[in-house]
C-alpha cells in the first residue's frame, strides 16, 4: 500500500468530506469548516494514520499512542494544512504570525528557567527569572546570526567594514 504525505491525506479528507456533503469546492477556495465538520475530518485523518495510508514515523506513533493523543495530533494537522495549503486557504501565502517566538524552546536553560518561574511566589523573583529568560533568548538569536556564512568577495568593498573583523 502506498503511503501518502500528511498534506495529501488532509487535502483528500477535506475534498472527500465536502463532496460527500454536496458542498461546492474548487482548489484554491478558502475552506470554512464548522466544529462538527472538523471532528468528522479529524476522524478521517486518524483512520488514515491507523490504516497506514498516511506517512507517520515510528517516533510519532510512539509519542501519539492513545486515541486522545492521536485525535489531538490530527486536529493540529488539519489546522496546519488549512492555514498553509494554498488549495485550502484561498491561495494565500502562509506567513508566520510571530516569527522568532519559538526561539529557545529546545534550550535546556530556558526550559529550566521556565520551570523555576512556575514555583516562585514573589513577583520580584518572577520578574528576575523572566528577565534572565529574555537575556538567554537574545543570546540564542545572536548565536544564530553569528553562524551565517558571508562570502566577503561578493560584498562591495565600501561595505566590507560592516563585517566584523574586517577593517
Amino acid at each position: 500500500m502506498a503511503k501518502y504525505s500528511q498534506k495529501a491525506v488532509v487535502y483528500e479528507a477535506i475534498s472527500s468530506f465536502l463532496q460527500e456533503n454536496e458542498r461546492q469546492f474548487d482548489a484554491g477556495d478558502k475552506v470554512e469548516l464548522s466544529p462538527e465538520d472538523r471532528k468528522t475530518i479529524v476522524t478521517m485523518i486518524v483512520t488514515a494514520i491507523e490504516t497506514g495510508e498516511m506517512e507517520f514515523s515510528p517516533e510519532a506513533a510512539t509519542k501519539h499512542n492513545t486515541p486522545e493523543k492521536m485525535r489531538n495530533y490530527s486536529t493540529g494537522l488539519l489546522s496546519n494544512w488549512l492555514r498553509k495549503d494554498k488549495r485550502l486557504n484561498g491561495g494565500a501565502k502562509h506567513s508566520i504570525k510571530n516569527p522568532g517566538s519559538r526561539v529557545g524552546q529546545d534550550d535546556e536553560i530556558i526550559k529550566s528557567l521556565k520551570s523555576l518561574k512556575k514555583i516562585l511566589t514573589s513577583k520580584r523573583e518572577v520578574e528576575i527569572v523572566e528577565a534572565e529568560i529574555q537575556i538567554r533568548i537574545e543570546f540564542l538569536k545572536n548565536q544564530k546570526s553569528m553562524n551565517v556564512l558571508i562570502n566577503k568577495d561578493a560584498i562591495p568593498t565600501h561595505l566590507l567594514y560592516l563585517i566584523s573583523g574586517s577593517k
